[in-house]
């Protein structure tokens, strides 16, 4: 019985590994401008062929400023940091804040209610916080691209922050 487990072990090991090298010889060969360009990253920034797009890692222990909020431009300096542990602080236009967030691979979810302290701010201002808390508490979409970290809401919204120091 263990004989027969031993060879069919050995044969499933050799399946796996001459697989994928056989699978290369059958693929077609690319042309040579495709070849040059996917070996350098291409157009695409790196992405693998296919449509498959590589893993990129959420910029933790960065801060960023508010840029653009539903694509205008914030009246006051509007910030977030969050660590690798998913703590998170800022500024939303009246108050600062605090809380955890669960960092998926492309969402952000609060895990609780942020902390804020409360303070009074003029009705345009509480407008606009109003926009930044709807997309930051939907469980907004997440992207990087070089310094601009963009969170799209779960049912609209758009916030775009760029890295600063």
């Amino acid at each position: 019985m263990n004989k027969l487990f031993s060879i069919l072990a050995a044969a499933l090991c050799a399946a796996m590994i001459t697989a994928p090298a056989e699978a290369k010889k059958r693929a077609k060969p690319a042309a040579d401008g495709q070849a040059q360009e996917q070996q350098q990253g291409g157009e695409d920034g790196g992405k693998e062929s296919g449509g498959i797009p590589r893993y990129v890692p959420f910029p933790h222990n960065r801060n960023f400023t508010l840029k653009e909020i539903n694509g205008k431009a914030p009246p006051v300096e509007m910030w977030i940091n969050i660590d690798s542990t998913g703590r998170a602080n800022g500024f939303s236009g009246c108050k600062n804040w605090s809380g955890v967030f669960v960092i998926g691979p492309d969402r952000l979810g609060p895990r609780a209610m942020p902390a804020t302290n409360e303070r009074q701010c003029d009705g345009a201002l509480a407008g606009i916080e109003r926009d930044y808390w709807g997309v930051l508490l939907s469980g907004p979409y997440w992207d990087v691209k070089g310094d601009t970290l963009t969170l799209k809401g779960f049912k609209g919204g758009v916030l775009k922050f760029e890295r600063s120091l």
